[in-house]
């Protein structure tokens, strides 16, 4: 039961949380970068940057709750950039302007939720598609118990939006899905949908693909539709191994497929973007002990040799509990044909003027970024230019017993 609510109907903002995934494009490289710092609650603390292999300077950056700064390249194709935040948090993004001409960190978040409005959707469900135990959803949210009429009464944002209306099952298996599109959502405004049988379609399905040896996965993919204004969507999961197609969908409306596979301090996703019958695959893992790593506050990272032909990059997190939380992200034509990478020791007073930790313990990982698309670092807001054959996939390597001073240790 649990695998099965899991899967039955799943929103647009959770597959938007964890794809917190990037900027970037293939346009010319530019002369200058300039580098964007959301900051809405007032966590920055301090900015700097690299060109080519030089040394880090302080980046003096300018704006309120959205921060900007550029600087030339003066002919180098290789930069970085970083920020500190809230005194403990770095970000770090070293790349050449081709992979990454936009770069975006974010120091801070807004707390507000969008403003909504309500709105009444009333759902007239034939007979012949109704069951004890169905429920009727707006949008993968405001969900009510079905019957031949139900009035749902929906928090949305006001303008013109897709409503994505299903009918799942008492295990939230959706048995008819249908999108209505360009609704006026205006406060105490309403619209009428119809489920007749004629928007039953048939489910489609897909086969799952074996996880790597001493990997184990959950036995079934997530899929989640999106339309072309990604304006609406939800979970359409007709089971664990097949979804139901949606019911007045169209051109740029698209699919998603979400597979993760786990194995002792390691860790494999997938987002696939499809439509049809989609053809699902996990990224190669990490060798075993492939990765050295030197348990340091600024360690050294060697064997970053991966020869996959989509590689983008790599992502390093180190956490030292209430010490320190350093991510970088770094590009794969940045590293070039270097195996071995070092987190910038940034500490100095005249860059961003932490503390670099003498002891302490927590958690660090290596990330691979795999993607069709030209992609990066940084930016939610990639996720909705992803496209019907498009896909994002990470191997990910870790330990939860880093410790400062500890010595050399190998991952996975």
């Amino acid at each position: 039961m649990l695998m099965q609510k899991a899967i039955g109907r799943f929103s647009l903002g959770f597959l938007a949380a964890l794809l917190a995934a990037c900027g970037g494009g293939t346009p010319p490289p530019p002369s200058s970068i300039t580098l964007t710092v959301e900051d809405p609650l007032g966590s920055f603390n301090a900015a700097a940057y690299q060109v080519g292999s030089g040394s880090w300077q302080t980046l003096n950056m300018t704006g309120s709750t959205t921060k900007t700064a550029t600087f030339s390249l003066n002919g180098q194709s290789k930069y970085g950039v970083a920020v500190l935040c809230s005194s403990l948090v770095v970000k770090v993004i070293q790349a050449t302007a081709s992979e990454l001409p936009n770069p975006k960190l974010e120091c801070s978040s807004s707390s507000s939720t969008p403003a909504t409005v309500t709105f009444t959707v009333n759902v007239n469900i034939d007979a012949s598609l109704l069951a004890s135990g169905d429920n009727v959803c707006v949008n993968g949210f405001n969900c009510q118990p079905a019957n031949s009429s139900v009035a749902i009464t929906a928090n949305l944002e006001p303008g013109t939006r897709d409503l994505l209306i299903v009918l799942a099952d008492s295990s939230n298996m959706v048995k008819v899905a249908k999108v209505v599109k360009g609704v006026n959502v205006s406060a105490g405004g309403s619209t009428n949908v119809n489920l007749a049988s004629a928007d039953q379609q048939n489910p489609v399905s897909f086969t799952l693909p074996t996880p790597p040896s001493g990997y184990s996965s959950f036995p079934a993919a997530l899929i989640f539709y999106a339309s072309a204004s990604n304006t609406g969507g939800g979970g359409v999961n007709a089971s664990p191994t097949s979804y139901r197609p949606v019911s007045g969908s169209g051109g740029g409306d698209r699919y998603t497929a979400i597979l993760i596979a786990t194995a002792s301090y390691a860790e494999l996703q997938s987002f696939q973007f499809f439509t049809g019958t989609p053809s699902l695959a996990f990224p190669a893992p990490w060798n075993a002990g492939s990765l050295g790593v030197n348990q340091t506050a600024h360690p050294s990272i060697s064997g970053l040799s991966r020869s996959d032909s989509d590689l983008r990059g790599y992502q390093i997190y180190l956490q030292l509990t209430a010490q320190l939380y350093y991510t970088a992200i770094i590009g794969k034509s940045w590293l070039g044909s270097a195996t071995t990478y070092t987190l910038p020791d940034l500490s100095a007073p005249s860059l961003l003027g932490y503390t670099a930790p003498s002891s302490g313990s927590g958690t660090f990982e290596v990330t691979a970024l795999l993607s069709n698309k030209p992609i990066l670092a940084a930016d939610n807001s990639a996720l909705l230019s992803f496209a019907a054959g498009d896909y994002l996939r990470s191997a990910r390597a870790f330990t939860s017993s880093y410790t400062v001073g500890g010595g050399n240790i190998n991952l996975p």
